[in-house]
C-alpha cells in the first residue's frame, strides 16, 4: 500500500508538471493548480520519560498526535495537492472541479484511518500507518443564485478553529480537543453562499466519517456555517450526527450502528487593533456508549468487555439507539495571536490555553475507559519568517508547551509534561 501511495504521489507531481507545460495551450489545464506543505520538527521532553515494564510506551509524549517522539526529529506533514475550482469560469457558468491530496507524516493521526486501514483502531497511536489520501473528491459548480457547489467524495471536516494544514495554524501542536473531532467525511456535500462574503453554509450526507473505506454504510449528517458580520469578526459552527460507532475486542473490530454520535463546535475569531487576533473555540461530543445487543451478538460479555488492556465498566453500555448520556466530551480553547513586520522579517507570538473534560475516559488517547479525566494545556509559540525572497514561503517556529492531567498518564508515570518543539514549515 505504501508503494502505491508513493507511485500516486509521483504521478500527481508529473501530471501537474505536464499541466504547467501545456497551460498556455489549454484553458482547462491552465486552471489546475499544484500546491503543498512540508513541516518537520524536533521535540524535546524536559521530563525525559523512558519505557519500562510498567509503562511500555513511556518513551513517547503522551496525548500527542503529531509530535509524539521523545527527543527526536519527525516529519509532521508532507502533502501534495492537485485541484481545480469548479467556479473557475464564474458563478454564472456550470463548471467541473476536483481536489486530490496525498499526505504523509504524523499529523495525519488527526484525520482518520486512511483508505480504511483498520489498524487505526486496533493499533496504538504510535504504530498506525502514516500515509494516504487526505482528500479525494470531484466538484460541480451549478449556476444557481450565488453559485451552488456540490462535492462528491472524501473531504476534510472543519475541525473547529484549528486546521489539518500546519501552515494555516499558529501553533506547532494540536490542542487536546482534537480527540473528539470527526476527521474526514465521504459522501455528497452542498455549499452555498447565502450572503456573499458574509454567510456560507455546507450541508452534507456522508456514508462514513472514516476515509474512503467506511466502518459502516449508515448516513452521517454534516452542517457547517461561516458568518462574518463585520471585517474584524468571524464565527464558525459545525455539527456531525450519525451512526459511526464500533467495538474493539481482542484487536478485532465490530460494527455498532445502533447508537449515535453527535459532535458540535463553535468558534469566534476577533481581530482587534492592527496586529492582534483573539479566538475562542468550544467543542462537545456525545455518544451512546456500547450497545449490549452488539456485544452479545458477537459472543462478548459486556461485564468483561475490554480492548486487551482496559476494562469498560457496565455504566458505558446501553440498550437503545437514543442514549447520549454514556460517553461525553467537552473542551474549550482560547488563542491570542500577535505579529509584527520588521526589517529583519515577520515575527509572531501566540498563546493557547485549553481545558478538556473526558468524564467517561472514552476519548483521549491516554484516557482509561470508565475513569474521569481533566486535561489542561498551555502553549507559547514564537514564529519567524525571513524577509529574503528565497525564504518567503518558509516559517521557523519554537513552541513551549505544558500539559497537566488529573491522573499520571504522561510518559513513565507523571501527571504533567513540559516540551519544547522547534519546527520548520514550507509551502509551495
Amino acid at each position: 500500500m505504501k508503494n502505491i501511495i508513493l507511485i500516486l504521489s509521483c504521478a500527481l507531481f508529473f501530471f501537474a508538471s505536464a499541466v504547467n507545460s501545456y497551460a498556455k495551450e489549454n484553458y482547462f489545464l491552465s486552471q489546475i493548480k499544484l500546491f503543498g506543505t512540508f513541516a518537520s520538527s524536533y521535540t524535546y521532553n524536559l521530563e525525559n520519560p523512558v519505557a519500562n515494564n510498567e509503562f511500555p510506551d513511556g518513551n513517547y509524549n503522551g496525548n500527542y498526535i503529531n509530535n509524539y517522539k521523545v527527543n527526536g526529529f519527525t516529519v509532521n506533514e508532507l502533502d501534495l495537492t492537485v485541484s481545480k475550482n469548479a467556479f473557475s469560469n464564474g458563478i454564472n457558468n456550470f463548471g467541473v472541479g476536483f481536489k486530490i491530496t496525498l499526505d504523509t507524516g504524523e499529523n495525519i493521526q488527526a484525520v482518520g484511518p486512511y483508505t480504511g486501514n483498520y489498524n487505526y483502531y486496533t493499533e496504538s497511536v504510535y504504530r498506525r500507518q502514516l500515509y494516504g489520501f487526505r482528500q479525494f473528491y470531484v466538484s460541480l459548480g451549478i449556476p444557481v443564485g450565488n453559485g451552488l457547489k456540490v462535492d462528491l467524495g472524501e473531504k476534510n471536516y472543519l475541525i473547529g478553529f484549528e486546521s489539518y494544514n500546519l501552515s494555516r495554524v499558529w501553533t506547532n501542536t494540536y490542542s487536546p480537543i482534537t480527540a473528539i473531532e470527526p476527521g474526514e467525511l465521504t459522501g455528497i456535500f452542498f455549499k452555498y453562499s447565502f450572503i456573499p462574503k458574509r454567510l456560507n453554509m455546507v450541508f452534507g450526507v456522508a456514508m462514513t466519517d472514516n476515509a474512503l473505506s467506511p466502518i459502516n454504510r449508515y448516513p452521517t449528517l454534516e452542517y457547517i456555517a461561516s458568518y462574518k458580520p463585520v471585517a474584524f469578526l468571524k464565527f464558525h459552527e459545525g455539527i456531525v450526527y450519525g451512526a459511526e460507532n464500533f467495538i474493539i475486542y481482542n484487536n478485532n473490530l465490530y460494527q455498532d450502528n445502533l447508537n449515535k454520535f453527535f459532535y458540535n463546535f463553535i468558534d469566534a475569531k476577533y481581530g482587534f487593533l492592527k496586529y492582534w487576533t483573539a479566538a475562542l473555540d468550544y467543542e462537545v461530543g456525545l455518544n451512546g456508549g456500547i450497545n449490549k445487543s452488539i456485544a452479545y451478538g458477537n459472543g462478548i460479555n459486556p461485564e468483561q468487555f475490554n480492548d486487551s488492556q482496559n476494562i469498560y465498566p457496565s455504566v458505558l453500555t446501553s440498550t437503545s439507539n437514543s442514549t447520549f448520556n454514556k460517553s461525553r466530551f467537552s473542551g474549550i480553547a482560547f488563542y491570542l495571536h500577535h505579529y509584527g513586520n520588521f526589517n529583519f522579517g515577520r515575527f509572531s507570538q501566540t498563546i493557547r490555553e485549553t481545558s478538556v473534560s473526558d468524564p467517561q475516559g472514552m476519548w483521549e488517547e491516554e484516557s482509561v475507559p470508565g475513569t474521569a479525566y481533566h486535561y489542561f494545556d498551555s502553549t507559547f509559540t514564537l514564529g519567524y519568517r525571513p524577509p529574503s525572497k528565497i525564504l518567503k514561503n518558509v516559517q521557523f517556529r519554537v513552541e513551549f508547551e505544558n500539559q497537566i492531567a488529573n491522573h499520571k498518564i504522561y510518559g513513565d508515570g507523571k501527571s504533567f509534561q513540559n516540551t519544547i518543539n522547534t519546527m520548520i514549515v514550507y509551502t509551495f
